[in-house]
């Protein structure tokens, strides 16, 4: 369906559509798809096509959570030129997801707190406007997926995920964000409220951050307490992913 921009020109001044081939992606892999733009009445002058990804994160500041929505692996499309009437234009475009892109699905569940979208732009002559946002799934990489389902093997129960605006500290990362997935409680492991991972991949592996809420005990106050691995994309099959949780969670 195509979206009216209301741009410099006023109302009806161009529409866009975006069709998607590949709704659903893994991080590190292409969104393919296909831009049309037309103008109905008067000729329009575009600076610029561009495609996006998008996604709502956390932001803290006055003491307060907001959230946001934060672009990445911005890519242009085509343009400038001069859009007539009766003359449509479309381009193909090949967005390729970022390693740190956050994942929304795993093991067939929604990963609910997280979105992914594609954002088409379109900077029209004398204003920039923004249009069609189209939301893709991102599924668990195979390494993502045995450490999730190695964290739930002991017991952990998945609750949501988010996306936190900001860096993890003393650990290299792209992205301006990172990715939260949250479980409860496990009744092998008492002395914990509660558990979060955060995957940070590259090309070659990814760094999996576990930062669980501690109870507090007769001496000791409540705090958060932080462990890091690397996993290895090549070799992450030959190891036993439950034990290897399940022994750094026994550190925390």
């Amino acid at each position: 369906m195509f979206k009216t921009l209301l741009g410099a020109l006023g109302k009806n001044s161009a529409e866009v559509e975006t069709e998607l081939f590949t709704p659903g992606v893994q991080p590190g892999q292409p969104v393919q798809g296909v831009i049309r733009i037309r103008c109905k009445e008067r000729p329009v002058h575009i600076n610029g096509v561009a495609v996006e990804l998008i996604t709502r994160a956390e932001r803290e500041y006055d003491d307060r959570e907001h959230l946001v929505d934060m672009a990445f692996a911005r890519q242009p499309v085509f343009g400038p030129f001069e859009l007539l009437p009766g003359h449509p234009l479309e381009g193909r475009f090949e967005l390729l997801t970022p390693w740190e892109t956050p994942i929304t699905f795993y093991n067939g569940r929604h990963l609910h707190g997280t979105a992914v979208a594609v954002r088409t732009r379109v900077d029209v002559d004398g204003g920039f406007d923004a249009a069609d946002t189209d939301p893709i799934g991102v599924g668990a990489l195979p390494a993502q997926h045995v450490v999730l389902a190695a964290v739930e093997a002991w017991g952990f129960g998945l609750r949501h995920a988010d996306v936190e605006a900001g860096r993890v500290d003393r650990i290299p990362h792209q992205l301006p964000f990172f990715q939260e997935i949250e479980f409860g409680p496990s009744p092998g492991f008492p002395g914990l409220n509660q558990l979060e991972v955060t995957f940070l991949a590259d090309a070659h592996g990814m760094t999996v951050v576990m930062e669980a809420d501690k109870r507090a005990l007769l001496f000791s106050p409540g705090r958060d307490v932080h462990d890091a691995l690397r996993v290895d994309f090549a070799t992450f099959e030959q190891v036993n992913w439950v034990d290897v949780i399940g022994q750094r969670l026994r550190l925390l």
